[in-house]
């Protein structure tokens, strides 16, 4: 296919959409449609050409195909993920490693999208700092399709002979069926990086290919206002790609099909399109590394991502993709290099943390003042961070990184933990905050032959059957009904504990509840905690943590580097009272119990990151599994204290 500057000035205007969005996201907050831009781009281009080889020579050589992608592709990205690895080492806090490290893999494999997508549906790796990777799903995806756009033409050459009204009409139906899916996945959290969702937009940019040349110095002026409409007007709180995906592609269909004009053809847009593959290479790892020099970085990030991007087109791009003899070799050998230097890299960091995990269990047994002690028996040094591994921190997850004990839809599902004949055993609901405690009940529960039971779901606290979320049919209520019935008509529970959440109104209700909606809540909890106490179990309410948000703990404490008492946060007015609704509604039920972990994780003014030489949280808000094991005798001294008042021994 000949040269067509206005589709390098549309790569361009592309490119800085995304580059501006990263960079100063509220100057540009839907600029994240320049990679749907891209994707027609691709679509179009690549179709042309297939089909062009079609008509020539009646067939179409997928093994001349993907070479010449291989050439184009990979030899900028290999580069670029070799580098990466190399800041990573260099600047990248080590708690973020291993994440960085698995996310390159998946680059270099071209299934970043797919790790993505499986994040975004986990709550707690939806949660995490972006690598300096993530930007390369997108390439993912435009990989997966160079892998199966020329099968799929091929396919509807042979079946309908190669007749061109065959072919576009497969395409037509890929697109209906892509968009349609889009549709469906709108709002699902892992939509935006799933292959099946963007297709249609490739699609739309191949069946272009087969429309008649048109000239219009009109429809390229309107495609980019299509395109800046939508760059200006979306957000990240746009429902994306589904529907509102069409702006932006449309606008990009209007520009190939209208042609150039004089406005395409300016040497700068020429220039930004032509390393345009390169500046998205580059441009987010310098993002996610350079912030720590001050509001100024992206003055320097956006020079040395033009620098670095031409350099890369000019000296490894086009040469080798003129050189490259046996370019199956060389995505075999720069995939291996990519995958042997990461998992090298993994495997050293896992090493470190396997120790430091080992030396948790030691003192665990033999330190007095380790964890939690440290605070609660007034130990000297209490924060101090001296050698403290945040990598091992980051990974300290216990159950909720190993075990998957999340029910999901309104089915109920059971963990068990601690002794397989118990004297006692301990329900305990809630959500991952929940899930976290379990390291310090199970350490307890072993000790005393008891068992817990862990009824746990994501972004549900399972003490309230009203759905006031405005949601319509929001599983949370039905669950939770599910788990009430249970606890209250069996016989098996000694003691429940309610694991609170200082946002509970969050989950519970939609924004800004009024006053009266806050008032029912807070009856109908107090009625389900009585409820369950009155069938004859121990109920106690456990409060919440307050947390490091927005900063991960590991990341900050590594960042100080050895500081005393590194990322402490000043004890807001809320933590010190923990209120809440759920902790109002146990404090005005009778026989119900509350339990603060603030005394374990604050001082009178100060709540801490790092006590007794371990990191609090693995994340921004939830335990470490080690921390939660040293809060064991604390947590089991509040159980062994309601079941002695309330629940009657088993004979």
């Amino acid at each position: 296919m000949s040269f067509r500057p206005e589709i390098q000035a549309l790569r361009a205007v592309a490119v800085g959409l995304v580059v501006v969005f990263h960079f100063w996201p509220d100057a540009l907050p839907g600029g994240y449609v320049g990679v749907d831009v891209f994707f027609v781009i691709s679509g179009y281009l690549i179709t042309g050409s297939l089909w062009a080889e079609v008509a020539r020579t009646g067939r179409v050589s997928l093994r001349d195909f993907w070479a010449r992608r291989i050439r184009r592709l990979l030899p900028a990205a290999s580069v670029v993920l070799v580098a990466s690895l190399v800041l990573m080492l260099a600047l990248v806090p080590r708690p973020l490693w291993q994440e960085t490290v698995v996310q390159v893999g998946a680059s270099a494999l071209y299934v970043q999208n797919w790790v993505l997508a499986a994040g975004s549906v986990d709550y707690l790796a939806a949660e995490g700092t972006p690598t300096l990777v993530q930007h390369y799903w997108s390439l993912s995806v435009e990989e997966q399709f160079y892998l199966v756009w020329p099968l799929v033409l091929l396919l509807a050459v042979v079946l309908g002979r190669r007749r061109k009204s065959v072919v576009i009409g497969a395409f037509a139906v890929l697109a209906v069926g892509s968009f349609v899916y889009s549709v469906l996945l709108t709002g699902n959290p892992s939509g935006y990086f799933n292959t099946g969702g963007r297709a249609w937009e490739f699609a739309l940019g191949g069946l272009l290919s087969f429309a008649p040349a048109l000239k219009s110095r009109w429809m390229p002026l309107a495609g980019v206002a299509l395109i800046a409409a939508a760059a200006l007007l979306y957000s990240g709180g746009t429902p994306f790609p589904g529907a509102t995906a069409l702006l932006p592609v449309a606008g990009a269909l209007l520009v190939i099909a209208g042609g150039a004009n004089r406005v395409a053809a300016v040497r700068p847009l020429q220039f930004v399109g032509g390393i345009s593959y390169s500046v998205y290479l580059w441009h987010w790892p310098l993002l996610v590394v350079l912030p720590v020099l001050g509001w100024w970085w992206p003055l320097v990030a956006l020079p040395a991502t033009l620098v670095l991007a031409w350099g890369t087109t000019r000296f490894v791009e086009a040469p080798l993709r003129r050189s490259i003899r046996r370019p199956y070799r060389l995505a075999v050998a720069a995939a291996l290099v990519v995958v042997l230097a990461g998992t090298a890299t993994w495997s050293t960091v896992q090493l470190g943390v396997s120790a430091s995990a080992a030396s948790a269990e030691e003192s665990l047994a033999s330190e007095a003042c380790f964890g939690a002690a440290a605070l609660v028996e007034d130990c000297a040094s209490p924060f101090s961070a001296a050698g403290v591994d945040t990598a091992f921190a980051a990974q300290d997850r216990g159950i909720l990184g190993t075990t998957p004990c999340n029910s999901n839809g309104t089915a109920v599902v059971r963990c068990e933990f601690g002794a397989d004949d118990p004297v006692r055993t301990i329900a305990v609901v809630g959500n991952s905050h929940a899930g976290a405690l379990i390291p310090g009940l199970e350490a307890y529960a072993l000790e005393h032959d008891w068992r817990v039971v862990l009824f746990r779901k994501t972004d549900c606290l399972g003490v309230s059957t009203v759905d006031a979320t405005g949601s319509g049919g929001q599983p949370c209520a039905s669950w939770t009904r599910a788990v009430l019935d249970e606890l209250v008509s069996s016989t098996e529970f000694d003691a429940v504990l309610f694991v609170s959440h200082k946002n509970a109104l969050h989950y519970l209700t939609a924004a800004h509840p009024s006053a009266e909606t806050e008032a029912a809540l807070e009856d109908d909890i107090s009625a389900n905690l009585a409820a369950v106490e009155a069938s004859g179990k121990a109920v106690v309410v456990v409060g919440d943590v307050p947390g490091t948000k927005p900063v991960p703990a590991p990341e900050c404490v590594y960042r100080h580097g050895g500081r005393y008492d590194p990322c402490a946060l000043p004890r807001s007015p809320d933590a010190l009272e923990d209120a809440n609704v759920e902790s109002r509604a146990a404090s005005a039920t009778p026989g119900i119990r509350t339990f603060s972990l603030l005394p374990y994780l604050c001082g009178p003014t100060t709540c801490h990151s790092v006590i007794g030489g371990v990191v609090v949280y693995f994340d921004d808000h939830h335990l470490t599994a080690t921390f939660s094991r040293t809060l064991a005798p604390y947590l089991g001294a509040v159980v062994e204290d309601a079941l002695d008042c309330c629940a009657p021994a088993r004979p």
